[in-house]
């Protein structure tokens, strides 16, 4: 029977040598960890705790997939006849979205006849825009722009 030459990788990562198979398996189990195939066509072996490595593997996943998602825009929405203590919780929820660096879409919603008279809307809009801008130094990515029935506006938190 031919004895498999397979390259050798210990714990450290940095190469053991060419070792035959058996070697290599009494070497990981003197070390007391697993005998781990890094690339079968190759040969390549590891030495490694195969647990440690699924762990370390999927905290890595783990990191990448919660950096992916800050990218997500999240959207307050408000309506023209809002009171001024939900105006506060709104603002309030504002204001941490920037914080946290995610990018916050507003809507102020119409119902019905509430469109004819826009222009208080809109002065409360640009208050709620102005108090995020002046104390979380968010920049507004375009001016307060209708769309349908909706009074929308997006604001940028500061770049770090």
């Amino acid at each position: 029977m031919k004895q498999m030459n397979v390259l050798l990788v210990g714990e450290d990562g940095k190469k053991i040598g060419m070792v035959t198979l058996e070697e290599a398996n009494s070497a990981a189990r003197n070390a007391g960890k697993d005998l781990i195939i890094v690339d079968a066509e190759n040969g390549v072996y590891r030495i490694a705790d195969a647990g440690r490595l699924k762990y370390e593997r999927q905290q890595q996943r783990k990191k990448q997939s919660a950096q992916r998602r800050t990218h997500k825009v999240k959207e307050v929405q408000v309506r023209p006849m809002i009171e001024d203590h939900d105006l506060e919780v709104k603002s309030k929820r504002i204001k941490d979205f920037l914080k946290k660096g995610l990018k916050t879409k507003v809507v102020m919603r119409f119902k019905g006849r509430q469109i004819a008279n826009t222009a208080a809307a809109e002065e409360k809009l640009k208050a709620i825009v102005e108090e995020a801008v002046q104390e979380c130094s968010a920049t507004v990515d375009r001016p307060p722009k209708f769309e349908g029935k909706n009074l929308v506006v997006f604001l940028i938190p500061p770049k770090d």
